[in-house]
């Protein structure tokens, strides 16, 4: 869904998105650092902070979200 919104999208085009995997890094200090529970989490970072989590969203309306923030 993200793809398809950055792709519908000219202005998601500057949002940078880091796909992490889970499972292989479950353990390492990029998911335990940011406290990431489980599979399916987006955090929005601006300046090396968080600013805004999903977990296990997948609507379109919530992901807009989150990347209209990245905008802000």
């Amino acid at each position: 869904m993200l793809r398809k919104l950055r792709a519908g999208s000219k202005k998601y085009k500057n949002v940078k998105i880091f796909l992490i995997d889970w499972d292989t890094y479950k353990g390492h200090p990029v998911t335990t650092g940011r406290k990431i529970p489980r599979r399916s989490t987006l955090v929005l970072l601006k300046n090396g902070r968080e600013t805004a989590r999903l977990v296990a969203a997948t609507g379109e309306g919530q992901l807009k979200g989150i990347l209209e923030k990245a905008l802000k």
